[in-house]
């Protein structure tokens, strides 16, 4: 089955490394006719949340370019969050962007997480963390977190691993297998019987 997915870019700082990631869980996705679609905080230039799209009240009139991009979030069948480690907690540009949407635009779908750092924890205390939020959020975070130490030296700007990220390959399909388990599973159980 085809899904409709979208991976969550988590930085914007000056040399960022989840482009790297990025492009490569996109081209895993793609090469099992997956529909993606990229949210860069940085391209999309997603502001400071100070109203989210829930908190508008019925007789106001919401930005158009939020609508437009919480339709795609609620369309989606699956998510995956790309996020780095910033003084051991979520990038605020990856949690500033996800909080735009409401909850329920999110619900009853998974999100896999994928960290990184340039030193060799990886950014798994992030990924904790992130478990945490995305579960506040609404999603359902499948057990496998894939972790990436010294991402600068694993993987090509392209986004090609290295020589010596022979695992790169086989961490990215059980990452993409998982999310299609969960994906087809509460999508099919959802039009089943509804949300709770």
């Amino acid at each position: 089955m085809s899904l409709n997915l979208i991976v969550f870019l988590g930085s914007v700082r000056e040399g960022r490394m989840c482009t790297r990631i990025g492009k490569f869980i996109q081209k895993q996705l793609e090469e099992r006719n997956h529909k993606v679609t990229i949210f860069d905080p940085l391209e999309m230039d997603f502001p400071l949340v100070k109203k989210p799209l829930h908190f508008y009240r019925a007789d106001e009139v919401p930005p158009a370019w939020l609508v437009q991009r919480n339709a795609l979030v609620e369309e989606a069948d699956g998510y995956v969050a790309i996020s780095g480690e910033y003084n051991r907690c979520i990038p605020p540009a990856l949690s500033n962007m996800m909080d735009h949407f409401p909850p329920k635009s999110y619900r009853c779908k998974p999100c896999s997480i994928v960290t990184y750092s340039m030193g060799p924890g990886g950014g798994c205390i992030a990924g904790m963390q992130l478990r945490y939020f995305l579960g506040e959020l609404g999603m359902v975070t499948p057990g496998f977190m894939f972790i990436n130490a010294t991402v600068h030296t694993a993987f090509t700007e392209d986004g090609t691993p290295t020589e010596t990220n022979d695992t790169a390959v086989s961490k990215g399909k059980r990452l993409v297998s998982e999310l299609e388990w969960y994906a087809t599973a509460l999508k099919a159980h959802t039009k089943e019987v509804g949300l709770p």
